[in-house]
Parts: structure tokens; sequence; C-alpha cells
């Protein structure tokens, strides 16, 4: 088994399509990644505006109260006030907590720049501001941490897009397996060979799911590597989810920080990609040629993003939010499944927990039916 699976493996490694797949997913990777992290906003002009968020992450870490926003917002008030506009850097972990914390009926910025007009300074005394309790912060036994988060949330984006282009490539790799042969009229020699209707068929599904673990995994290192240069380590992994200002999951029930989110992400993204390996793995069986795999495929993974918009609410609309394709973003799902509006349960954790076993169902029925399928394959 273990040299028909190498085989097998080996098979789909020389494959040309698979070869032009990787050296175009190579390139769209690296654009995800340079347009993710290195050109985001907090680079700036000549990355000033990176080294600016770190000063400004390291004099603001601490335990999450009224106290310390206030402390937060009157640095910057200070450092907006001190700077010359056309010299400022945007400091965009500073703006999003006034953004959420300074009132809407009048505008602080407006109030500085007439200051500064003037010679003068607005101080944080004269600026009434919101409260935790009033914006409705989720409290725990413990107190939120507030840390470096708009670095996270870059992260969180680009994995979110990587899910995509890992998902289309597997579902191009595994749309070969079973069709390539169907399309060679392969099919009446392989099935006719001694191990044709069991070990072959089991070898080119090990095969496939195998290379798609690969690819998750190689491409998932990739961004994990980038990520570490671009944050300069992983500072801010402790922060609350919570206090990320531009999640603004301000209200989320389990008590989570980034690193934690970001596995949990992980373990979702690895075991929806087994799932939709599983599918196309079956749709390759039943096609009669790659083309035509590849296109149910690419139609089965993306047509439920299109018939969310139709179904806004109801059991339909909760049924569509398991596919991948509905939750592959980090914000989403996160939302989605501490919802019992959007999802099935009433808990985030049972709502997580219950997503990957379907889709873990789905993997494994979808394998065993092309097994049973190939096993009672009709030879013409």
């Amino acid at each position: 088994m273990t040299t028909m699976v190498k085989y097998e493996i080996e098979k789909i490694r020389k494959n040309k399509t698979f070869i032009g797949a990787m050296v175009v997913s190579l390139f769209v990777l690296a654009g995800i990644l340079l347009v993710g992290f290195y050109y985001s906003q907090l680079q700036g002009i000549n990355g000033e505006g990176m080294e600016r968020y770190h000063q400004v992450v390291k004099e603001s870490t601490g335990e999450f109260s009224d106290q310390k926003v206030r402390e937060i917002l009157a640095n910057y008030m200070d450092r907006y006030q001190s700077t010359d506009e056309h010299n400022r850097t945007f400091d965009l972990f500073s703006w999003e907590i006034a953004e959420t914390f300074f009132q809407k009926d009048k505008s602080v910025f407006d109030k500085m720049n007439n200051a500064m007009e003037q010679n003068e300074k607005i101080t944080i005394d004269q600026i009434k501001l919101k409260t935790i309790e009033e914006i409705g912060f989720t409290q725990f036994q413990k107190p939120l941490k507030i840390g470096g988060y708009v670095t996270w949330t870059d992260f969180f984006k680009v994995t979110g897009h990587l899910f995509i282009l890992t998902s289309i490539l597997v579902i191009l790799v595994c749309s070969l397996v079973f069709s390539s042969d169907t399309s060679r009229n392969m099919n009446q020699l392989l099935l006719s060979t001694k191990f044709g209707r069991n070990k072959l068929t089991i070898s080119k599904i090990i095969a496939a799911t195998l290379i798609s673990i690969f690819v998750f995994l190689f491409i998932q290192v990739i961004s994990l590597g980038a990520f570490y240069m671009y944050n300069s380590g992983f500072s801010g992994w402790d922060t609350s989810i919570q206090t990320n200002f531009s999640l603004k999951l301000f209200s989320f029930p389990v008590e989570m920080n980034h690193v934690q989110v970001f596995f949990l992400a992980l373990a979702l993204h690895f075991i929806s990609l087994l799932a939709i390996v599983g599918v196309t793995i079956y749709v390759s069986s039943i096609a009669n040629s790659p083309f035509s795999a590849l296109a149910i495929s690419l139609g089965l993974f993306l047509l439920p993003k299109a018939f969310v918009q139709l179904f806004k609410r109801g059991i339909v609309y909760k049924l569509l939010n398991l596919f991948p394709i509905n939750n592959y973003q980090i914000e989403d799902f996160l939302t989605f499944m501490s919802s019992k509006q959007e999802y099935i349960l009433s808990f985030f954790i049972q709502n997580m927990v219950s997503t990957m076993i379907i889709l873990l169902i789905i993997k494994v029925v979808l394998d065993g039916t092309v097994y049973l399928r190939m096993k009672r394959y009709q030879v013409s």
C-alpha cells in the first residue's frame, strides 16, 4: 500500500497541471503577503509607521481598563498636537481606540486642530470619553488585556486570503485524481488489475489528501515566517480578541487571545480543507474529464457564497454558513458562531465543534462513497 501511495503522489507531483498550478500559486502567495504585510497601513512612508506602532504598543500594553484607555488617548492627543500635520505619522493603533471611545456628537480632532491654530492644546480632561461598560465589552473574572492588535488583524486577513488560495489549488490537484484516468480511458486497464478496485482507489484518495495537507502546511509556514518578520516577532499574541479594535468583537463571549484564535482558525481551515478534498475527489470520480471535475468542484465551493445573499435568515441561511467559503474569514466565523441568529446552536464552542464534526463526516462519507463506487464500477 505504501508503495502505491508513493507512486500516486509521484504521479500527481509530475503532472504538468500540478507543476504549473504550484508556480502560479507561489506568485499569488507572494502577492498576498506583500499586500497584506509590507504594503499595509502600518508601514507608512519609509516604514516609519511600523516603528511608531511598536513604540506606542510598548507604552500601551497592559490590563484593559477605563484608566488605561484614558492614558492611551492622553498620549495620543499629546503626540497629535505636538507634531505638524505634514510630518505626522498615522497612528492606527490609537486612532481606532479613539474612534471607539470618543463621543460621536463632537469631533475631538476638529477641536485639536482649532486649538493648534491658536497655539493651544486640548487635554484629555476636556474630553468626555465613553466607558468600557457603555460600549459593551464582555467582562470575565480576569481583566482583558490590551496590546498590539493591528499586526494581528493584518495576519488574520492574510490567513483568510491564503485559505482561498489553498482551497483553489487543492481543488485543482484533486480534480485530476480519477478524472484524468477516465478521460484517457484507463479505467478498463486499472480496474482489471489485482488491486485496482480496492488498494489502488484507497491509495489515490490517500495520496491526494496527503498532498493537500502538505500544500496547506507549506503555505501556513511561509505565512508565519512572513508575519514574524513583519511584526518583528509574535508580540501581541496574548492580547484579548475583545480588545482588537479593528475587528470590533467587543462582546465576543469567550475569553481568547490572538494566538488562541489563530490556532482555532487553523484547525477550522484544516478540517474545512479535508472536506473540500473529499468533495473534489468524489466529483473527480464521476466526471469524464479533469476540466469538468474542476469546473463542478469550483462551483460547489463558490456557490454557497452566492446563495447566502439570497437567504438572509432561517434554517437555510444557517446551513449555508457551515460551508467553508462562508466562514473562512476569522472575523466572520467568530461572529457567526457566537450568534444563535447566524448559526444553528446557541454557544460558540458548540457551533465550532459541531461544524468541525460535520466537515469531518463529509470527508469520511464521500471517501467511502468513492471507494464503493470504484469497487462496483462497470467497465464498458
